[in-house]
C-alpha cells in the first residue's frame, strides 16, 4: 500500500487531501481545498496562490483515481463547481450521508452539491420519503467521555451538553421528516458504516463521527480506513485531536500502521477552542501513541493553521519521542516546511 498526501494545512491551503494506492485499486480521499483564514500569517494574494495550486493538484490527481471519497460537506473536503462534477463521474464516489447525521449547513450544501452533479449528468435529482424515523441519542456511543469528570468545567459542560443535546434534537426531527435525496447513480454510494473490497483491499467507512466535541455545531463526519496485505491506514477526517475520547479508543482499537490525523483548532484557542477541550485532544493523542504506536502519524490539518502549533501539543511531540513513533505534518512528510512556519521567517 503507497499513499500521498496531496494537499494540508502545512502545505499553505486548509485541506487533508490524501490519495492512497494498492496493487487493486485507487482513493483519494477528501478532494478539497479552502483558503486560509484572516489570521494567517500571509498576505491575501499568497494565499489566493497557495489555494490555487492546491485545487489544480488535488483536480488532477482526481482524473486518475478509481474512488473518490467525500468525508463531509465543508468547501476543504470536496469541490463544488461544475468541472469538479464532471471529474466526479469517471469515479466509483463514496460520499457522507446527506440525509442523516448532518448538520444543516451541510444538508443544504449535500443537496446542492447532488443537484450540480445531476445537471452534469443530464439527470434529475430524485427524492425518496424519510428511510428512518427515530435516532438514538449519539452521546451513548461515547460511554467513556461520559464516565469523566472535568473538575471545575464539569458543571458549565453538563449545562453545555443540555443545551447542545437540543439542537440535536431538532436536526433529527429534519431528518425524520423532510425529503430525502438518494445517489444520483449507481457508482455513487452513501458511505456512513459502509465499505467495499477490491482483490486484497478492504475499505471500510466508520460510523458518523462528531466534528469535534460532543454534539459539535459543525456536525459530523466519516472516518476512512484501508487495509492492504498487513498493513491499515486510517483518515481521520475532521475528528480535532480527536477530542473525544471514545474517538481515541477506536483509533487504539484499530490499531492502525499509518495514522492521518487531523489535530485541534489551536488557532481558535481562547474563542472556540477552550483549555479542557485542547487538554482533552492532546491527552487523547498521548494515549494513541503510547497504546497503538501507529508506524506514522500525520499530525496535520487545523493544526497547521497555528504558528504556535508546536508550542501549544508540545507534550504530544515530547511523547512521540520518547516513545520512537514517527509523528510529523504533512509537509515534512513531503520534505518541505509548514508554510506557517516559512511565512514567520518571512521566507515564503
Amino acid at each position: 500500500m503507497e499513499f500521498r498526501l496531496i494537499s494540508f494545512d502545512s502545505m499553505g491551503a486548509k485541506s487533508s487531501c490524501t490519495l492512497v494506492k494498492t496493487p487493486d485499486t485507487s482513493i483519494l480521499i477528501d478532494p478539497g481545498a479552502a483558503i486560509m483564514q484572516k489570521s494567517f500569517p500571509l498576505q491575501d494574494d499568497e494565499k489566493q496562490l497557495y489555494l490555487h495550486n492546491a485545487i489544480k493538484l488535488i483536480k488532477e490527481e482526481m482524473k486518475k483515481v478509481e474512488h473518490i471519497v467525500i468525508s463531509h460537506y465543508h468547501f476543504d473536503h470536496y469541490m463544488l463547481d461544475e468541472e469538479s462534477c464532471e471529474i466526479y463521474l469517471n469515479s466509483d464516489m463514496w460520499i457522507k450521508d446527506p440525509n442523516r447525521w448532518i448538520n444543516h449547513s451541510q444538508w443544504e450544501r449535500s443537496r446542492d452539491f447532488l443537484k450540480l452533479m445531476n445537471k452534469v449528468n443530464k439527470t434529475n435529482l430524485k427524492h425518496c420519503p424519510p428511510g428512518q424515523k427515530q435516532y438514538k441519542d449519539p452521546v451513548e456511543c461515547l460511554p467513556i467521555a461520559f464516565s469523566m469528570n472535568f473538575g471545575n468545567y464539569q458543571k458549565r459542560r453538563e449545562e453545555l451538553i443540555s443545551n447542545w443535546r437540543k439542537r440535536f434534537m431538532k436536526m433529527q426531527k429534519r431528518w425524520s421528516s423532510e425529503r430525502w435525496v438518494e445517489p444520483i447513480s449507481s457508482t455513487m454510494h452513501f458511505s456512513d458504516g459502509s465499505g467495499f473490497e477490491v482483490g486484497g483491499t478492504s475499505v471500510r467507512f466508520s460510523r458518523p463521527l462528531f466534528h469535534g466535541i460532543e454534539y459539535s455545531a459543525t456536525g459530523w463526519v466519516i472516518a476512512t480506513i484501508i487495509e492492504y496485505g498487513a498493513k491499515k491506514l486510517i483518515h481521520t477526517s475532521d475528528l480535532q485531536g480527536p477530542t473525544i475520547e471514545d474517538h481515541a479508543q477506536w483509533i487504539i482499537d484499530e490499531n492502525p500502521d499509518i495514522l492521518i490525523l487531523d489535530g485541534p483548532a489551536t488557532y481558535l484557542f481562547g474563542y472556540l477552542l477552550n483549555r479542557t477541550n485542547l487538554d482533552r485532544s492532546i491527552n487523547n493523542i498521548i494515549r494513541i501513541i503510547r497504546e497503538s504506536a501507529p508506524d506514522l502519524i500525520i499530525y496535520d490539518h487545523h493544526l497547521l493553521r497555528d504558528p504556535l502549533y508546536r508550542e501549544r501539543t508540545a507534550k504530544v511531540w515530547e511523547t512521540a519521542d520518547d516513545m520512537h513513533v514517527r509523528i510529523m505534518t504533512a509537509a515534512e512528510y513531503n520534505g518541505l516546511v509548514p508554510v506557517v512556519l516559512k511565512s514567520i521567517d518571512g521566507d515564503v
